[in-house]
């Protein structure tokens, strides 16, 4: 197996060293494949998406006029699968979500634009009703 090395903060370490210990991973090694692995799949899932979908885009991000304006010009070029939203502000923090219906291209490209915003955290979700 390659080895890879990298260099991250001490306060990122703890926090890792934390999880790992929490979810009974045995060594560092062990927990980054079981990470990596986590973000190619989720990634490959993303890219996969094809046809009529529904969606939860959850976002958390500064409360900032300049980013709050940003936002709303996306939603504004996305509404067509805009179907409802929900916010609210905790602290200097917002946090919001949003159901949106139709083309996984389109939704995919409506992510893409948001979770491209600097300090935006962001995560997708398929909703599947059977």
């Amino acid at each position: 197996m390659p080895i890879i090395s990298l260099q991250i903060t001490e306060d990122l370490l703890e926090r890792f060293e934390k999880v790992r210990t929490s979810m009974g991973f045995s060594s560092k090694s062990d927990a980054l494949r079981d990470a990596i692995a986590n973000f190619i799949e989720t990634h490959e899932n993303l890219d996969n998406l094809k046809g009529y979908k529904i969606m939860a885009i959850h976002l958390v991000y500064p409360f900032r006029e300049s980013l709050i304006n940003m936002i709303a010009e996306l939603f504004l070029k996305y509404r067509h699968v805009i179907k409802t939203t929900t916010d609210w502000r905790i602290a200097d923090r917002k946090i919001e979500l949003i159901l949106t219906v139709g083309e996984a291209g389109i939704i995919k490209d409506f992510y893409q634009e948001i979770k491209s915003l600097k300090e935006m955290i962001s995560s997708m979700h398929e909703i599947i009703i059977d």
